[in-house]
């Protein structure tokens, strides 16, 4: 699939210091996921558990300074939202199995590839001016081909199956041999109101 996409992605346009900033606020949980496993298991069990200040303490003991707006937490994955001034107002990032395909599940092992695999990504978001400014015009243009070119240079791995552009952001989707289910890495505006 190439070109541009026929769904919309949204009417606010993005720029790159918004992706910038709620990736530089990421990196840590991300980092740790990956890192330490006792970490991501006590982080798994508490988002099947659905258990919001678990998981609210736990960010804070790896990112004390990142500011966030709000946090949610389902069953089959979690999201964080980070406050910005008009119009953007909020935008989210986290990592859930679609809706629909199963509860209270969220694997500690899988967890922990995607955030090996998008560390890099959210790494050059945070460090390069340059490549936030090109991945947010390519979303602003619903330029669908550019996004899957940008994203795919950092996430390199096989199990990044598709990347859509959705909500003023984009939808990492992976699918692992050892599960199942799918999974979504998700940066996106969320919509406040």
């Amino acid at each position: 699939m190439g070109g541009k996409s026929n769904a919309r992605s949204g009417t606010i346009r993005i720029p790159g210091y918004i992706l910038s900033r709620v990736a530089s606020m990421m990196i840590p949980l991300y980092s740790k996921i990956a890192r330490n496993q006792s970490f991501a298991l006590r982080w798994s069990k508490a988002v099947r558990q659905g258990d919001l200040d678990t998981l609210i303490a736990m960010f804070k003991s790896v990112a004390p300074m990142a500011k966030y707006d709000s946090f949610s937490v389902n069953g089959i994955g979690y999201f964080i939202d980070f406050a910005f001034p008009e119009p953007i107002q909020q935008y989210s990032n986290g990592t859930t199995i679609p809706p629909g395909t199963t509860q209270f599940t969220f694997s500690t092992p899988i967890n922990r590839a995607i955030s090996r695999a998008v560390l890099p990504f959210y790494r050059k978001l945070a460090r390069s001016t340059a490549y936030a400014s090109a991945l947010a015009e390519a979303i602003n243009a619903n330029h669908v081909s550019r996004v899957r070119c940008l994203i795919r240079q950092q996430v390199t791995t096989k199990a990044l199956k598709t990347i859509e552009v959705r909500f003023s952001g984009v939808e990492l989707n992976f699918k692992y041999t050892s599960s199942t289910f799918a999974y979504r890495n998700l940066l996106f505006r969320e919509i406040v109101g």
